[in-house]
């Protein structure tokens, strides 16, 4: 099989993932979207700890580290196009790295805080709702939606750039992907929750269109 094929084929179980993963984190709270924003509500949901624990290793592997093929197929081949392409590639394994260390570091805590949750009482109830939300808000605010967004917008735009010579959606679906990082990124940083969720939004919808794309283009135009 082809080395373009098998990364368009890698980049179609990359999407197919994502779906999972968002799927998975709408029942592990019962369709109780305002979780996805509160930390303090997921513990309402915490018999679903099992279905929290797949939502993030879903995360990991659909969001992250799937789209590493993708990166490297990107770099060898325009690495003479531009004397940006090494930054472009170096953005996008950060993105990969620092997304994909989150995803594994809540799996594991929120699988064991959850289930402690259930059985815990005062205090100890207490302290384990306080670390539960300061892990995830690290996790989420500082590594995702801080530090990643930062990598991601630059490789997402880049990766769009180089793109739309060969398929000019799947130019434009990088681009606008690369756009929703930014400001999502940009909404944490200046504390602006409501530009950060828009990003954010743009950002888990677009980026598994442009990935999946990319996929049914390196596998139907060889």
């Amino acid at each position: 099989m082809q080395y373009r094929v098998l990364v368009g084929f890698i980049c179609i179980l990359s999407a197919i993932l994502s779906i999972a993963c968002l799927g998975v984190g709408v029942i592990s709270v019962d369709y109780d979207f305002e979780a996805f924003s509160n930390p303090q509500l997921v513990l309402y949901h915490a018999t679903h700890y099992r279905a929290a624990y797949w939502f993030n290793i879903l995360d990991m592997f659909g969001y992250y580290l799937l789209v590493l093929p993708l990166i490297m197929y990107c770099h060898q081949q325009y690495k003479f196009r531009s004397p940006w392409l090494g930054t472009f590639t170096v953005c996008g394994i950060a993105y990969i790295v620092v997304g994909a260390i989150g995803a594994a570091a809540l799996a594991v805590a929120w699988e064991s805080l959850l289930q402690l949750h259930l059985t815990a009482e005062g205090t100890a109830k207490e302290t384990i709702e306080i670390v539960f939300v300061t892990i995830t808000t690290i996790v989420t605010k500082g590594f995702w939606n801080i530090l990643e967004t930062l990598f991601a917008t630059v490789w997402f735009a880049g990766a769009g750039r180089f793109l739309y010579n060969e398929n000019k959606f799947l130019g434009a679906l990088g681009v606008i992907t690369g756009a929703g990082t930014l400001l999502d990124g940009a909404g944490n940083i200046a504390g602006l929750n409501g530009l950060a969720e828009i990003g954010l939004n743009i950002y888990l919808l677009f980026s598994i269109a442009f990935i999946f794309v990319a996929g049914v283009v390196f596998i139907t135009r060889r």
